[in-house]
């Protein structure tokens, strides 16, 4: 395959989709589209999805990629199915889903691409090592597979393929032993234990490529958003449905009689479900954040959380343990709000800092932040805008990575469309 031909031939299309694509993005697609193994480790917030998607277009128009598997994080399933339907339109492609008889089926039905979570491919490997062979089966968070001995890097490496690709915006090319692992489901054989750090970095070099925020700089806009589209867990998408339903009754029962104030009662009801099913703790959200703390960590980054309800706030300090974490919230004195705003610009990373929209919308400098997360949706992108602006401030060397949550056939998703006409 003529890489060069093909990528000119790409950027020629009619896509318009495809003009928003960056010089560092290209090369990342010709990288991927060069290797039959290939380790991509850009930084968060490069997009290492729309460049593997873009990718896998390519190898589908040029009948290279007749049968290709999609692995990630279940919190990041929906997005990827949402990319791949925006960069790759033409693609037959299904979402893995169900019980794992729905699941068997899902694998046997005559689609290009299938998305699958970890954990199905860890449940199902029985039948997918015995599936014909997929031309191409992609990592992506491929740090999930550092550890070689565990039962999912093993159900990995299972897996029958021709070529093999990873995503991790995770570092892991000074960890001789996540190298192994990984290396050991892209290209068996490569590594091995006995091996120096720099022999390894030799043998890796032809299949790894990773850049960061400051190589791209020039590239990059100041802000970069990323709508992470998830899908409520199943007790969450119960207890959200009942409430809906409820809701739907107690309209059409009081005929108009309600007021402003019980409507958005009721609204707020569902957005708290959308955050955390209340007995529980479901999150489908939560579990999105985890992965994004994860490659934070490794980063020695720093987070910004935003959220309109101080008791999300308190829930996520309570399961993200281990972290330098602290809330900001409007109970808080000036010069208890003082001390926590230094130490998050001052002290050393990783340290994530939970604010609250109203109480940290406006006035502060958060200009250290890596990364803001808007962990839940306000109808007035406005207020969005300001909390967002905290972390962009003047003086600011590195571009600002905002990625939103928005969880889909939800009273979210409603308030996405409607930011979206305004």
């Amino acid at each position: 395959m003529n890489v060069n031909l093909e990528i000119h031939t790409i950027r020629k299309s009619d896509k318009p989709q495809l003009s928003k694509l960056r010089e560092y993005q290209w090369t990342g697609i010709k990288f991927l589209l060069d290797r039959q193994s290939a380790l991509l480790a850009d930084e968060m917030g490069l997009g290492k999805t729309v460049q593997t998607a873009v990718a896998i277009d390519a190898l589908v128009k040029l009948r290279k990629g007749r049968r290709i598997l999609v692995v990630c994080p279940s919190s990041l399933c929906l997005n990827w199915e949402r990319e791949l339907n925006y960069w790759a339109p033409d693609i037959l492609l299904r979402r893995v889903r169900g019980n794992a008889e729905d699941r068997k089926a899902h694998f046997w039905l005559p689609f290009k691409v299938w998305v699958a979570s970890y954990e199905q491919v860890r449940a199902d490997i029985d039948l997918l090592s015995r599936e014909p062979r997929y031309d191409l089966v992609v990592l992506d968070e491929a740090q999930r597979i550092k550890n070689r001995d565990t039962s999912l890097a093993l159900a990995c490496r299972q897996i029958p393929r021709t070529s093999a690709w990873a995503l991790s915006g995770t570092p892991v090319e000074n960890r001789p032993a996540d190298l192994i692992s990984i290396f050991a489901f892209l290209k068996p054989g490569l590594l091995h234990s006995a091996m120096s750090l720099p022999e390894t970095h030799q043998s890796i070099a032809p299949y790894f490529l990773r850049r960061n925020k400051k190589v791209v700089l020039k590239e990059l806009p100041p802000i970069i958003i990323q709508d992470l589209a998830l899908d409520l867990e199943e007790r969450q998408r119960e207890a959200y449905d009942e409430e809906w339903a409820n809701g739907r009754e107690w309209i059409r029962n009081s005929r108009g009689s309600f007021s402003a104030v019980d409507l958005l009662a009721q609204i707020t009801r569902l957005k708290l479900l959308c955050n955390f099913e209340p007995s529980t703790g479901e999150s489908c959200k939560l579990s999105a954040l985890e992965t994004i703390v994860e490659s934070l960590i490794e980063n020695n980054g720093k987070l910004l959380v935003f959220s309109q309800y101080v008791d999300t706030l308190k829930r996520i300090k309570q399961v993200l343990t281990g972290l330098q974490i602290d809330i900001f919230h409007g109970v808080l004195s000036a010069d208890e709000r003082s001390k926590l705003v230094s130490s998050f610009q001052d002290l050393p990373g990783p340290r994530i800092l939970l604010v609250s929209l109203k109480a940290g919308g406006v006035g502060l400098n958060l200009g250290a932040a890596s990364a803001v997360v808007l962990f839940d949706r306000w109808w007035n992108p406005a207020v969005e805008d300001q909390a967002i602006q905290r972390a962009h401030r003047y003086g600011r060397e590195s571009p600002l990575q905002v990625i939103r949550f928005i969880v889909s056939d939800t009273i979210e998703e409603r308030i996405q469309l409607s930011l979206i006409h305004i």
